[in-house]
């Protein structure tokens, strides 16, 4: 369409607010605000010309003389920069589009919104904007950025002309020193697409994993939705070709319903995960479904929590989760477990990522593990365990590694010994031994597909499994000793290295 006074005008930026926030999620500078910024959480800037020329009222977070010079920011400061019809009212565009990229962090981005020359009125003509400087086409500044930046690829350039648009959008990554330029926008596109949504903690981006290696067989290019949390878990999977991560409390539930709407129509395949556990299978006390009597709350969840992932996939229960750590994680690992003494490997996480996930008889049993000969190396939150190394058969690590790191090691154990978390996830269909201490969750629920693995369901405990996430202890039942909540308290430490060392002398003798 062309520019038409009487239904083209408004805040530009919401016409494309939804399909720029992936480059924007780790935040950056509006340059050009005008009464309101595209994201809240980026930096609104503006020179407040709009309220002279047509009494626009604005108050950006910071007010400049000139967008060409913002020495205020110094070189890659910026995770990203946006700017919508801006650049056209700047005399020299190219100086401005220069200190735009020196903002700009290597890996972030560069986000233009434009008039487009064959969509509106040009200078001096009828309808024209009278303090517009230049006449753009797409071509214009991929020829200006050419001259400018040496190392970039060119990730959009689409014109932007239906419904009540007149413009063109392009999306400049900046890469490291020697890429040289590039042009993705302009290869060939997939023949088939597919999305994955799975907002949530790192363990439950995993899941994502397994429908993203069958979307993938079938000859999809796959995109992953993640919270920031979960995109770190994701990032090397061979099966994932785009991970788009979203900002934390950025959108409010209109904009996120908003959001979907214009995100699935870029694709074939459409899966959308949220709910399909958290809300289904395992019930927040915000949800009705928490204060249900026991019985039904069982009878309601008691499902795989994979095989209702796959459902709402709509394929077949062909579990592949799977963590991929690259070739340089695992040399790290094996150099660090080269550092160890010889014997079996065990990785204890005795922590999940709730509080009624807590094992509080760790320490008792890394020393029994010791006396057997057997090293363990503890990972994850500890929590408020009170916990000691055992030189040199027991390595308390927490959270001291990164998390990629840890996964990694984890990879290279002997046994696995650990709640719901994380990283037993991480695990689930590798071939090590696993032990897994339930709390809300049954054996149907998480374990029921995973590889060499035995779950501990607790015994005597009236309320497990209780199908509920826990933000505190206050619907738990407690062991009076430990403080924990009673299903993780009730599988004591004898009973779990017993049961250890029974398997190793198995597997060694097999």
């Amino acid at each position: 369409m062309t520019w038409n006074i009487n239904t083209s005008n408004g805040f530009e930026s919401d016409k494309v607010r939804f399909d720029v926030l992936p480059y924007l999620v780790r935040g950056g500078l509006d340059i050009g605000c005008g009464p309101k910024k595209v994201w809240p959480h980026l930096i609104g800037i503006d020179s407040g010309k709009d309220t002279q020329l047509f009494g626009v009222q604005m108050k950006p977070d910071i007010m400049v003389n000139s967008a060409e010079r913002l020495h205020l920011f110094a070189d890659a400061s910026a995770d990203s920069v946006y700017s919508s019809h801006t650049l056209e009212h700047i005399e020299n565009y190219k100086a401005a589009l220069a200190e735009w990229w020196r903002l700009v962090k290597v890996g972030g981005y560069l986000v233009l919104y434009l008039p487009h020359r064959d969509f509106y009125p040009n200078v001096g003509q009828p309808g024209s904007n009278p303090d517009h400087k230049h006449d753009f086409v797409p071509l214009d500044i991929i020829g200006a950025m050419a001259e400018i930046a040496a190392d970039f690829d060119l990730l959009v350039s689409e014109d932007r002309n239906g419904g009540n648009e007149y413009s063109f959008l392009q999306v400049f990554q900046k890469k490291q020193a020697g890429y040289g330029q590039a042009f993705s926008y302009d290869l060939p596109k997939p023949e088939k697409t597919a999305a994955i949504v799975r907002i949530g903690a790192k363990g439950d981006a995993l899941w994502a994993s397994s429908p993203a290696a069958l979307l993938k067989e079938q000859g999809y290019h796959v995109t992953v939705y993640v919270a920031t949390t979960g995109e770190e878990v994701l990032r090397h999977d061979p099966n994932v070709d785009r991970i788009i991560t979203l900002p934390n409390s950025v959108m409010d539930d209109e904009d996120l319903l908003m959001f979907w709407a214009n995100q699935a129509v870029k694709y074939d395949k459409w899966i959308n995960l949220i709910g399909s556990v958290e809300q289904r299978l395992l019930f927040h006390p915000s949800s009705n479904e928490f204060f249900l009597p026991h019985k039904l709350r069982h009878q309601l969840a008691d499902v795989n929590y994979m095989e209702m992932v796959h459902d709402y996939a709509d394929l077949p229960y062909d579990f592949r989760q799977k963590y991929f750590p690259t070739a340089e994680e695992l040399r790290w690992a094996h150099e660090v477990r080269a550092k160890l003494p010889a014997g079996p490997l065990l990785v204890l996480n005795p922590c999940g990522s709730g509080p009624a996930k807590t094992w509080p008889h760790a320490q008792e049993f890394m020393r029994l593990m010791a006396d057997a000969g057997v090293v363990t190396v503890l990972l994850g939150d500890t929590r408020d365990l009170e916990l000691e190394e055992i030189e040199p058969y027991a390595v308390i690590v927490g959270t001291e590694w990164p998390v990629r790191a840890a996964l990694a090691f984890a990879q290279l154990a002997d046994v696995v010994v650990a709640t719901e978390s994380m990283i037993s996830n991480a695990v689930a269909q590798e071939q090590m031994l696993k032990v897994m201490l339930l709390s809300h969750s049954s054996n149907e629920n998480l374990t029921k597909h995973w590889v060499n693995t035995a779950a501990i369901e607790p015994r005597g405990v009236l309320c497990h499994p209780c199908h509920r996430i826990h933000a505190n202890l206050s619907f738990c039942a407690k062991d009076s000793a430990s403080g924990c909540s009673a299903c993780m308290a009730s599988a004591t430490a004898a009973t779990m290295a017993g049961f250890v060392i029974e398997q190793l002398k198995e597997s060694k003798a097999a």
